[in-house]
Formats: structure tokens, C-alpha cells, sequence
């Protein structure tokens, strides 16, 4: 694989502790887990932004006020622009969005307008995707727009369902980094892995996880299924 192996979804700031404690690659900053993540808030940021290994984690920020992501108002395209606005002259290394029509196809201007609001910062589409009436003609109109990755689960309940689309998808878009997430656990990567050990046809993007469920809300829990999922991903962290 390419890029980073693995980013952790983080939703609160512990989360962020943690990950930038052990060196995770990549992690996503939301909040509302139960929401499926919205924009976090300032402190939570400023935390990752001094925590973090400079060269070593990079920062995805996501940007979405509510979970309407047909709401195409003006209202709410005006409180993304000011998301980005507030954190591009940050050192955030990119921003997670997803919206669409209410026939669920992308807004294509509306989008390139607001990457060009931060054109240097990396672009990800969110799993909005897996909803989308075309999700694999949308991967290619959303490569064009300069679009770095695409979370997904293939379509399915959960990124291990959907697995195999998942590598179809990214065998065809061989430019654009898929991003398998969706119900990932450390379980479920060991299977894969002996199931599909040619990481050379697994997505670009990696694996993406909170390494929680509802079951998992214990913090030891959640570091230990994190040490794992790193033992499987990202063995040189570990070592």
C-alpha cells in the first residue's frame, strides 16, 4: 500500500492523546460519533495541532456542521466556507467533506468551489459515497476534481462486507486513494489479511477506524484494540 496503512477516527480528545501518542500516521478529527462525525470544536484541534509528531501524523479535519448532507441551503454551504476559512491557514493537512443533491449526485461546481477556497490542503470525500445513486461513476468525477481520497465501505453495512468492491473500485482508480471504513475492527483486518494477503491490491488509502463499538467504550479497551490494529497495519510503529 501506498500512503499511510491506517487512520484513526478520533472523536473526542483522549482519542487524539492517544493517537498522536503512538505515532498513528493519520487521524481524522470529528465529533458526534453518534452523528457519524461533524466538525469538532477549536480545543479539540488545538490539541492535535500540539500533540501531533511534526512529519510523522497528519491531520484530517472534518467538515460538516450537521448529518444533512442533501442540505445544499445557503445557510449551511455558508457555514462549511467559514469552516474552512477558520482552519486553512492552519497546519491541518486536509479536510473531510460529502454532499450531495437530494437524487443523491454530486454537486460538482458547488464542490470544486469550495476546494478552491483551500487548494493546497488534501481533499476526502466522505462515506456519503456509499449513499450516492452512482457511486463508481462519482469516484472518477470526484478524481477529477482533485479529490486525494474516498472513504467507503463499498456500499455495504460495513467496509469488510463491501471488501471486494472496495479493491474493484480502487483497481479501477488506480490515482485516487480508497479508504476502506466502516465497521473495521482488528478482527475483522487479520481476516482480510489472510483472505487477500496481496496488500498490493488492498485500497491505497489504508484502513480507517475508531477502533470502538458500543461494546468498546472502556479506554483500555479501545488502546488495546488500537496496539493491535497498528501490530497488523503499521508494524514499524510498534516496534
Amino acid at each position: 500500500m501506498s500512503g499511510p496503512s491506517f487512520e484513526l477516527a478520533c472523536f473526542g480528545e483522549e482519542a487524539v492523546a492517544l493517537g498522536c501518542d503512538r505515532g498513528v500516521a493519520r487521524l481524522e478529527l470529528c465529533s458526534h460519533r453518534e452523528q457519524d462525525g461533524l466538525t469538532p470544536g477549536d480545543a479539540m484541534v488545538e490539541k492535535a495541532l500540539s500533540l501531533r509528531r511534526k512529519g510523522m501524523t497528519r491531520l484530517m479535519l472534518m467538515i460538516r456542521p450537521d448529518a444533512l448532507d442533501t442540505d445544499l441551503s445557503d445557510d449551511r454551504i455558508g457555514k462549511i466556507q467559514e469552516s474552512i476559512k477558520r482552519y486553512r491557514n492552519t497546519e491541518v493537512d486536509g479536510f473531510v467533506i460529502g454532499l450531495a443533491t437530494e437524487e443523491f449526485e454530486l454537486p460538482l461546481e458547488l464542490l470544486a468551489d469550495l476546494m478552491a477556497l483551500a487548494p493546497s490542503k488534501e481533499w476526502v470525500f466522505h462515506r456519503l459515497i456509499d449513499r450516492l445513486l452512482n457511486p463508481f461513476l462519482a469516484l472518477n468525477a470526484l478524481q477529477a476534481l482533485g479529490f486525494r481520497r474516498v472513504l467507503s465501505s463499498g456500499g455495504q453495512a460495513t467496509a469488510r462486507q463491501g471488501w471486494s468492491t472496495l479493491m474493484a473500485w480502487q483497481a479501477a482508480y488506480p490515482q485516487l486513494e480508497i479508504l476502506a471504513g466502516g465497521g473495521l475492527r482488528a478482527a475483522d483486518v487479520m481476516e482480510l489479511q489472510n483472505i487477500h494477503p496481496n496488500l498490493a491490491l488492498w485500497p491505497r488509502g489504508g484502513v480507517h477506524s475508531s477502533c470502538l463499538s458500543q461494546e468498546l467504550i472502556d479506554s483500555t479497551v479501545f488502546e488495546a484494540e488500537l496496539e493491535t490494529m497498528l501490530l497488523l497495519l503499521d508494524p514499524k510503529i510498534m516496534s
